[in-house]
C-alpha cells in the first residue's frame, strides 16, 4: 500500500523476535521493493497463485457507539456488523458483563476501500440514529478520505 525501500534483514530480525521461532523463517517477495504498513498473513495454499490471495482483507476490532441501551442485543450487533462487512466475532461483554457504552465487533475490512465512520440505525418509531465507529489499533490512515494507505 505504501511504497518504501525494503530492509529485508531488519524485517527478518523483527519478525523472528516477535514470533519466537526456533526454525528458519522465510520471506517471499510478492512484489519487489514494496513493504506494507499493514502486515497481512494468510495461510499458504499449495499450488495457489499469489494473485488469488486476498491481502486486502484484514480483520479489525471496532466499537460502535451511540446505540440506545434497548437496542444492545445480539441481533443488532450482528446486523450492524453485516452492514459494515463480514462479522468475524462479537465481544459480548463490556466492563461488568453487560454492554453499556458500545458494542465491540471483529469485522473483516477491505483495506483498499475507505473506512466507514458511522452506521445508521432506524428505531422502532422510525427515528434515525447515527452510531459512530471507532477502530482499534488502526495503522496510519487519512481522516479526509478514509484510506489506510496515507495520513494526509
Amino acid at each position: 500500500m505504501l511504497e518504501e525501500k525494503v530492509n529485508r534483514d531488519a524485517m527478518y530480525r523483527v519478525f523472528k523476535s516477535l514470533w519466537f521461532t526456533k526454525e528458519e523463517v522465510n520471506f517471499i517477495a510478492v512484489k519487489e521493493d514494496v513493504i506494507l504498513c499493514l502486515f497481512a498473513m494468510l495461510p499458504y495454499v499449495k499450488d495457489q497463485d499469489t494473485d488469488a490471495y486476498a491481502f486486502n482483507l484484514t480483520p479489525f476490532w471496532l466499537r460502535i457507539f451511540n446505540i440506545p441501551l434497548e437496542y444492545m442485543d445480539k441481533q443488532v450487533a450482528t446486523d450492524v456488523g453485516k452492514a459494515i462487512e463480514e462479522v468475524v466475532a462479537i465481544d459480548w461483554r463490556d466492563r461488568d458483563g453487560g454492554w453499556t457504552e458500545y458494542i465491540r465487533l471483529k469485522v473483516m475490512i477491505d483495506v483498499s476501500k475507505p473506512l466507514r465512520r458511522v452506521v445508521h440505525l432506524v428505531s422502532s418509531d422510525g427515528a434515525e440514529i447515527v452510531c459512530a465507529i471507532k477502530y482499534e489499533r488502526l495503522p496510519t490512515f487519512c481522516y479526509i478520505c478514509g484510506l489506510i494507505s496515507h495520513s494526509t
